[in-house]
């Protein structure tokens, strides 16, 4: 992504990391969950983005963001069959493609606090976790990015979803020169 104002200016958050940022743990949704669903779970937690999980195989396949519906008319849709897989933001087409092919087979929901499998193909991906310096998660905001999925070393358990907010709500916490 390019054409994006630099967020973070700051060049020494001082040995702080992500777990420092104190998120609170990932809810997960799925693709087949009605959008009213994600939006009581946004709105219960607070979150403004939610991981996406595939029903079956656990895989985490893309996030819904909350606050972007919140301003369209889909919001105020109570029905059972507006369904998240057609608002989120599909990490993969492929994955996309896949899931819709093999749509009416999925009927399980997952629980909420279900391990994340990571996805096998498709897209790379930058691995941020807990201990990943704020410095890394600065850069990365300000290269285009608008959210980012912490997960653990090997990228199979995910821990919560960042936001540029979260990181200015750190630095204001906490005044540091620069």
């Amino acid at each position: 992504m390019t054409d994006n104002p630099i967020l973070f200016h700051r060049k020494d958050y001082r040995g702080a990391t992500i777990e420092d940022l104190n998120l609170p743990p990932a809810i997960s949704i799925n693709p087949s969950s009605s959008i009213y669903e994600a939006f009581k779970i946004g709105f219960e937690y607070e979150f403004s983005y939610l991981p996406v999980i595939n029903e079956i195989n656990k895989k985490l396949l893309g996030v819904i963001n909350i606050d972007s519906l919140k301003h369209s008319k889909i919001e105020h849709a109570k029905h059972e069959n507006v369904l998240v897989k057609d608002y989120m933001i599909w990490f993969n087409q492929k994955s996309k493609i896949n899931y819709e092919k093999n749509f009416n087979k999925q009927i399980q929901k997952t629980l909420p606090n279900t391990k994340i499998v990571k996805p096998t193909n498709g897209k790379r991906y930058q691995l941020l976790t807990p201990y990943t310096p704020l410095e890394t998660l600065a850069n990365f905001f300000n290269s285009g990015e608008y959210f980012a999925v912490i997960t653990g070393d090997d990228g199979n358990f995910v821990y919560g979803v960042v936001t540029p907010e979260d990181l200015i709500k750190y630095e204001k916490s906490r005044p540091f020169k620069l």
